[in-house]
């Protein structure tokens, strides 16, 4: 996900500075350049670390449970883990292969920079000859001289009077207007963002409109010419990226801004450009999310679910109830066991794309969990990170309306592909396999609704210890074949497992509010 979210802010960089070089780097408005790529900056990280939620509320015709309940052909078996099988030969994980390189690239690229900023330090220290205030004085061998770092000047002693002064005055400039945070920070963003191009781009963009701001404010009361001539008979290369050196080659640009006659105070409306351009990288790059709200609805009237299931010694009686009278048995929360299959050192299948069966069991039911809570829903998860649970330690203990444990379908290679989509399985072998039945059968008849992903069109026998032994009303729901492209690319969208999970929990809430 890191690096999704430093591709998009590399594509916002892209964008705002192709605004500010074909629109604003000629401008005399340096201030006003200043600020703007520094803000442009600032959007570039926040933008595409925003999300927007769309809530959808979609009115479907209420339906009933399944009252027949019928099985597809087919059974699974289970072992449980023991950790004593041979090492799984997994397919390389790329996005955390690209994740790791990424990370140790720009935490060696951080390092280089604290050790430049030492090195700089420890360089201006032992070349010192004389010192009055923030003013360091350095020999004409110094490699570092006629700069500034952080808050001290440094200027060659061997320097004429006036020469000085100029330097002296330039570099001034930098102090005063704090132009070493903005060094410090382009030069730890760099690091972060060293992969894209631009920001390089953008470094030497803020180094050049420093250098414009410094000789601006040298040009108030110095001879142009002379200050032109003095830049010349000094230039040197750029060898210290976190220092503002007087005079650093090309001088091109400097020279031709200097002579530039200012622009019109007009021109400064080309500055409101840039709120189309926050708005068209906004759009492009913001993250949304859609969270889609069923309403169910009888042909009559329309009825809100309500939240209240009933205690369980309850689902079976046959007591017809006066509206009036006083409840003949108390309410009582719906309680929702969610199980991720497997977990730890029990990964399981593999998918297509490399990622594990235990990591995206875990996925779904957080994403399950987190639907259920906006409900109302009380939920209990058999594990909430990477861990390995056995089988019978995820058996409810604690009362419960229901228990759903929740995997995703995989073929072994070169087999062929029997189903693709959603199933739904029970156990016969449950004693109380009526209650698992209506369930199972009524969560599959919400899942039914669901387009892109094809779902099984009956309950489904296993003899799962999960399924066989539960007390509770227990449903396994294969989510998916991970080995299929298509399933696989469906099941990778937040949205489709949002949907999914709302067409679950429909089923669900429909068997705690069932006829009492």
């Amino acid at each position: 996900m890191i690096l999704i979210y430093l591709l998009k802010v590399s594509a916002c960089t892209l964008v705002f500075f192709a605004t500010y070089q074909f629109l604003l780097s000629k401008l005399t408005f340096f201030k006003l350049n200043r600020l703007y790529l520094l803000s442009a900056l600032f959007f570039s990280f926040l933008i595409p670390a925003l999300t927007i939620e769309n809530k959808k509320e979609v009115v479907v015709q209420k339906q009933a449970l399944i009252t027949q309940v019928a099985y597809a052909e087919g059974e699974i078996s289970e072992k449980d883990f023991d950790g004593t099988s041979t090492t799984l030969n997994h397919p390389i994980d790329w996005n955390q292969t690209f994740t790791i390189l990424y990370s140790f690239i720009a935490a060696g690229l951080m390092v280089r920079t604290l050790w430049s900023i030492g090195h700089v330090s420890f360089s201006i220290r032992r070349n010192i000859s004389s010192k009055v205030g923030p003013l360091l004085y350095v020999p004409a061998d110094s490699a570092i001289k006629n700069c500034s770092f952080l808050n001290k000047i440094i200027v060659d002693e061997s320097l004429e009077e006036r020469e000085k002064q100029l330097v002296i005055s330039h570099e001034t400039a930098h102090v005063d207007q704090a132009h070493a945070i903005d060094k410090l920070l382009i030069n730890f963003i760099v690091c972060i963002l060293w992969f894209n191009p631009i920001i390089y781009f953008w470094r030497n963009a803020i180094a050049h409109n420093h250098e414009f701001l410094a000789d601006e404010a040298v040009l108030k009361s110095a001879d142009r010419s002379l200050y032109a001539s003095l830049l010349l008979n000094l230039a040197t290369p750029a060898t210290h990226l976190i220092v503002n050196s007087f005079s650093k080659l090309p001088l091109k640009n400097r020279i031709t801004m200097m002579y530039k006659k200012p622009n019109s105070n007009l021109s400064r409306l080309l500055y409101f450009l840039v709120v189309p351009v926050v708005l068209l990288c906004s759009l492009a790059f913001v993250n949304r999310k859609e969270i889609i709200v069923q309403r169910n609805v009888d042909e009559a009237r329309q009825s809100v679910l309500t939240l209240t299931g009933f205690q369980d010694k309850f689902y079976k009686t046959s007591i017809v109830l006066d509206p009036n009278a006083k409840p003949a048995f108390k309410a009582a929360d719906m309680v929702l066991v969610l199980d991720a299959g497997h977990g730890g050192k029990d990964a399981a299948s593999v998918a297509l794309d490399g990622q594990l069966e235990k990591d995206m069991n875990l996925r779904a039911v957080k994403i399950l969990q987190q639907e259920a809570i906006k409900r109302g829903i009380k939920v209990r998860l058999t594990r909430s990170s990477d861990e390995f649970v056995s089988l019978r330690d995820r058996l409810p203990l604690q009362a419960a309306t229901a228990f759903i444990s929740i995997h995703h379908n995989a073929t072994a290679k070169g087999a062929p592909v029997v189903f693709r989509g959603i199933e739904v399985y029970v156990s016969k072998l449950n004693r109380n396999i009526k209650n698992a039945e209506e369930l199972g059968a009524g969560i599959l008849s919400k899942l039914k609704q669901a387009n892109g992903i094809a779902v099984q069109d009956s309950l489904k026998n296993a003899s799962l210890l999960l399924l066989r032994e539960s007390k509770t009303p227990a449903v396994l729901i294969e989510l998916g074949n991970i080995t299929d492209q298509k399933s696989l690319d469906f099941l990778k969208q937040e949205a489709n497992l949002r949907k999914i999970s709302n067409l679950i929990l429909d089923g669900f809430v429909s068997f705690s509010k069932r006829g009492c």
